[in-house]
């Protein structure tokens, strides 16, 4: 630790630095970084802003494209995080409803406190570029099975469909929850939950 504190002492000294030289080329023996490093996480209360509804976000689809051309694979997506636990299914939606609470000026765009949605909400995973690999988030924060069962339901009758398989888009992963050691603090769970409870559901 001392070691640590002498160098940092020593470099954030006015005119000291340190050149490090950095080659043009990779040494040969150099680690490959991984082709598919690039990943981004899409909330799902806005999911089908960013990918479209019944076509394709041209947008977001040449972004992800592009990247994937100059990395050689598309980024993976995750489409979750905190609204997954807010989502819940109904085969009879059409398009997806939403609920936001009021902005303010410290959260202009907050977070939908419940998103219902029906089959075409997972399908909407056909507009992404060719051969993405995804993660999709379940709702485990209102401890509703029914409505986990039904979107596990809808997600494999997505990636069941000829335009996801012939697109060679993959689900790598269902993610059932998002951050599940923050439901004791968020209200999903009493303040005594704790990672036994999370295991047994």
């Amino acid at each position: 630790m001392f070691s640590f504190l002498l160098c940092l002492a020593i470099l954030s000294q006015p005119g000291l630095g340190l050149n490090v030289p950095i080659p043009l080329v990779a040494p040969p023996a150099a680690v490959r970084v991984s082709s598919s490093l690039f990943s981004f996480s899409i909330e799902q209360d806005r999911w089908t802003d960013w990918a479209g509804s019944t076509s394709r976000n041209q947008f977001l689809f040449n972004t992800l494209d592009n990247l994937g051309q100059l990395t050689g694979a598309p980024p993976r997506i995750r489409i979750g995080a905190n609204s997954e636990d807010h989502t819940k299914f109904n085969p009879a939606i059409q398009k997806t409803q939403l609920v936001f609470p009021a902005p303010s000026q410290t959260v202009p765009y907050p977070e939908a406190t419940n998103i219902t949605v029906g089959n075409a909400f997972y399908q909407a995973t056909q507009f992404l570029p060719p051969n993405t690999r995804v993660t999709w988030g379940l709702n485990l924060g209102q401890f509703n099975l029914t409505t986990a069962f039904l979107e596990a339901k809808s997600i494999v009758k997505a990636f069941s469909s000829s335009a996801i398989r012939n697109a060679g888009i993959v689900l790598d992963a269902i993610e059932i929850g998002n951050e599940a050691d923050l439901y004791r603090n968020n209200g999903a769970r009493p303040r005594s939950y704790n990672i036994g409870q999370y295991v047994k559901e």
